[in-house]
Parts: C-alpha cells; structure tokens; sequence
C-alpha cells in the first residue's frame, strides 16, 4: 500500500517488530481454527489496567516529541511492548537527526528550525480475532511546511501479531477489481466539493484516480466484525497540499466480500 508518512519513521511492520504473512501467522497462531480456540488464545493474553495508555510530550529547543496511544490498545502486553519500543525509537531517531540538522545549520550560518514528530495511535475497529490499528502522524523538519499522514495494521489477538490489512484480501489487484469506480467516483464527489466545480481532466495529477497502492487501506468495524473499509489518500495523492488529505469509507458489498480470502470472511459482515 502507501508510503508511509514520513521518511524518519520507521514502517509499522518494521518497527513493530515486524508483520507476519498470511500463511505463517496461520501456522503459529491458527487463524483457520475455530473461534474457540482464537478466543481461548486471546484470553491468555491478561490486560495490563495499570498505565494502560501513553501520552508522551517531549520539547526541547532541537525538537518536539509526541506519542500516545489509548488504553485499549495499552491493554494488550504485547502491543503495549511494541508501541513503547516504537515511542523510544521513534524519539531517539528524531533527537539524532536534529541535531545533525541544527549543527549544520550552525556551521552554514542559517537558522535551525525546531523539528517535529507527531504519532498518534487509535482503534479504527475490533472484531473477535482482530483490532484495526491506525497511525496518525505529523513531522516538520523544515522547509515550507510539515507532512502529516496516516497507516494502518491489524492485530490479531491470537497470534499476538502484526499483519497488512490488504493480506486479508486475495490480492491487491482482486480488491482493487471489486472496488471497480465506487472508489474514484466517492473521491471526485469530495474532490468537486472542495474545489467548487469540476474536477479536472483525468490526465491531469490531481485529477486522475489513485491507484489502490497509492493509498493506505483501514478496515472499519460496528463492533464485531467489520463492515467498512477506508482509503486514505494523504495529501499530494489526491489533490495539492491545500486540500488536504482524502478520506473515502466504502461499505462491504458482496463484490467486496469475494475478494476477501475465504478463511477471513467471517470477520466481516455478511
């Protein structure tokens, strides 16, 4: 899917102590087993209640450092080791790369301005084998303006462990088939709204469709399994700068649906 928001942070899968492929999360946590079996693996997994969540705020004059995440992803000891893993990583690479910045700026005779990292953690959606994670995150480092964006992985709760989310599919290109124009034609409507009229030629940059690798994929949940899918253009993708980042929710259609791998369709609505 997308490149990820920032070239200083490192991927999520990478810097989660990395995501395991379909068949091999299979093979050590189960995935085609019963319900049952997930949910008594899950329970194994105790909740942590005491600092369940994080929200680190970090101002020096070399930078600006924030990390959070809530308790119900802090509840989770595994997860909880991995994002504070990330929020250490994540400061220490921000804290280097400031002050080589700051020093060259010294010895260049211009002025350095404060670099900033931004990393917010929420739950997109849960099922009873999944949590939908989503990454929201913002950095300056100079220059014109920041960047900001948002990614996504899946939790699987009785692995412990890290996966894609387009890995529950059959492919990218059997979602990006399902999806057929309901994607493009949801993205011109906002596209039109925000522009006040027309939505340019189709060869133009900003007026052509992304394609399904440009963007980032979130699955949405009502609470039990999941219904929705999100793509997420960040800014450039689909538009200029000024308009910002697109959001375009689609429900699960029975076109949807076959392009899900057969083993995972229970996690999703019928």
């Amino acid at each position: 899917m997308a490149a990820r928001f920032a070239t200083i942070l490192i991927a999520i899968c990478a810097g989660l102590a990395a995501c395991t492929s379909p068949e091999e999360l299979e093979k050590q946590a189960g995935v085609e087993s019963n319900g049952s079996e997930q949910a008594g693996a899950a329970e194994d997994a105790l909740p942590d209640p005491d600092g369940a969540a994080r929200d680190i705020t970090e101002q020096t004059d070399l930078y600006a450092f924030s990390f959070s995440y809530p308790e119900t992803l802090g509840s989770v000891p595994a997860l909880k080791e991995r994002l504070d893993e990330q929020a250490n990583r994540e400061e220490s690479d921000l804290q280097r790369a400031a002050r080589e910045a700051s020093e060259d700026a010294r010895e260049e005779g211009f002025p350095y301005n404060r670099y900033m990292v931004t990393i917010e953690w929420k739950l997109a959606g849960k099922t009873e084998n999944w949590l939908s994670l989503v990454e929201n995150g913002s950095t300056y480092f100079g220059g014109a303006h920041g960047n900001y964006g948002l990614s996504s992985v899946l939790w699987n709760s009785g692995s412990q462990r890290l996966l894609e989310p387009i890995m529950l599919f059959e492919s990218q290109e059997a979602l990006a088939e399902a999806l057929g124009t309901r994607y493009c034609d949801a993205l011109n409507v906002q596209r039109m709204a925000r522009r006040g009229g027309e939505v340019t030629d189709e060869d133009d940059m900003f007026g052509r469709c992304p394609a399904l690798e440009e963007l980032e994929l979130v699955l949405l949940s009502n609470g039990e399994r999941f219904d929705r899918i999100m793509l997420y253009a960040a800014p450039y993708v689909a538009g200029p700068y000024a308009e910002g980042d697109y959001e375009v929710e689609l429900g699960i259609d029975d076109a949807l649906r076959e392009a899900i791998k057969p083993r995972y369709r229970e996690d999703f609505i019928s």
